[in-house]
């Protein structure tokens, strides 16, 4: 008899929770969002003239491992843009660890260099 009285409130606390669980994976992926727009943004805030000035990084973390993405920055923003991209990283990882996030696992080929097109970073493969 008492299994008839607790299981309501179990189920009631479960739904709860899931709700919890579901409002927390959007907000994580909202914050994951306005990260990389900011990592966009900065990266396009420097025009590309001169390729030389022009490095890039891995970004992201696949559920299986590595980066999901290289992209593009200017040496003047370096110290920012990275302190960005890092954070964005972890934070991915930590989300798709709490969240038991699976991937294509494929490798993302790494760039070997950036060129200067209409005045945007280009990586080069």
């Amino acid at each position: 008899m008492k299994t008839l009285i607790w299981s309501p409130v179990i189920v009631l606390l479960m739904s709860f929770s899931c709700v919890d669980t579901e409002d927390q994976r959007r907000s994580d992926l909202g914050v994951l969002e306005l990260l990389e727009e900011e990592i966009i943004a900065l990266s396009e805030s420097v025009s590309c003239t001169n390729s030389n000035e022009w490095k890039f990084t891995a970004m992201g973390s696949k559920a299986c491992g590595g980066p999901t993405r290289y992209i593009a920055y200017h040496q003047s923003v370096e110290r920012k843009f990275l302190e960005l991209v890092d954070q964005y990283t972890f934070r991915q990882q930590e989300y798709n660890r709490r969240n038991n996030v699976f991937s294509d696992c494929m490798l993302v080929a790494s760039p070997r260099s950036v060129s200067c097109e209409g005045g945007k970073p280009i990586l080069v493969y």
